[in-house]
């Protein structure tokens, strides 16, 4: 894979250490649509997301939801709600993604609000799981209650920082083949610390983000995103497949969203309400 950065010369010193770290902890992203390669500078590029993501304020969907665990698959049918905060320097918070089979007999649940965030899964064959974890706490709490901290990070409908000269210092790589630029920044996760390095993979053909990664202080790749069909929603377009993958916990999520709503009265402080289940200890 060779480098082709597409900026001013004085950025090119500044970006190729970054450039060849990317090459040994990414590997390759998936493959490009056909069409020629759009070429921007970073500052245009982060522009041109923003505008996309900036009209979104909340997201209502319902969702067809499938979990894979190690020697378990579940098909399951439920929402999807988020809302973001006013301002991009603000963490993000409020987010819902359950889902149940007809039968009652699964559930699944990751969720963030003021207070915290939680986790939970219910299945046949598995041990009942669930934890929350209030912002107090400290991430060696967490466990899996953080992964709705994750989850709100690589669902595609954030703001990028637009300042280069300040934290979190976001840097733009380019490639010949495939046709990607990649955004790396250190991203202020909804706990408060920054904590994980993002990268955002955007195809220069098709002109979307077609990746996210995150990776942790050691510089491992723990989560990535594949966002996929993508279509127009009343001025912004949206990822309606997303394949997320935790590779320490084994645990991979497709969503396929149905019904997409943007910005709907339908997301409220109700939505992102929650209690302790009957059945957890």
């Amino acid at each position: 894979m060779s480098l082709a950065v597409g900026f001013p010369r004085q950025m090119r010193v500044w970006l190729a250490p970054a450039m060849l770290l990317a090459l040994t902890l990414c590997g390759c992203p998936p493959k490009p649509a056909s069409g020629p390669a759009v070429e921007l500078a970073t500052s245009d590029l982060i522009a041109r997301i923003n505008a996309n993501n900036a009209s979104v304020r909340n997201l209502w969907s319902r969702l067809d939801i499938k979990v894979e665990l190690p020697g378990e698959k579940y098909s399951i049918s439920g929402h999807l709600i988020l809302r973001k905060p006013l301002e991009y320097s603000q963490p993000p918070r409020d987010l819902l993604l359950r889902g149940s089979d007809s039968l009652g007999t699964a559930e699944f649940q990751l969720g963030s609000n003021s207070q915290g965030y939680w986790y939970m899964l219910l299945a046949p064959r598995t041990e009942p799981v669930y934890s929350f974890v209030a912002y107090d706490k400290s991430e060696a709490q967490a466990g899996q209650a953080s992964q709705a901290l994750d989850l709100l990070s690589v669902l595609g409908v954030y703001e990028l920082p637009d300042k280069l000269d300040q934290q979190p210092w976001p840097v733009c790589r380019g490639y010949d083949e495939p046709a990607y630029y990649v955004i790396s920044f250190v991203e202020r996760t909804a706990a408060g610390p920054l904590r994980i390095r993002k990268d955002i993979w955007w195809n220069r053909r098709s002109q979307h983000v077609d990746l996210i990664e995150l990776f942790d202080e050691r510089g491992q790749r723990y989560l990535s995103a594949a966002l996929d069909d993508y279509r127009r929603f009343d001025g912004p377009e949206l990822a309606t497949r997303i394949r997320i993958t935790w590779y320490e916990q084994k645990l991979v999520l497709d969503l396929k969203l149905n019904d997409v709503q943007i910005n709907s009265g339908k997301v409220s402080d109700k939505n992102f309400q929650h209690r302790k289940p009957d059945w957890a200890k």
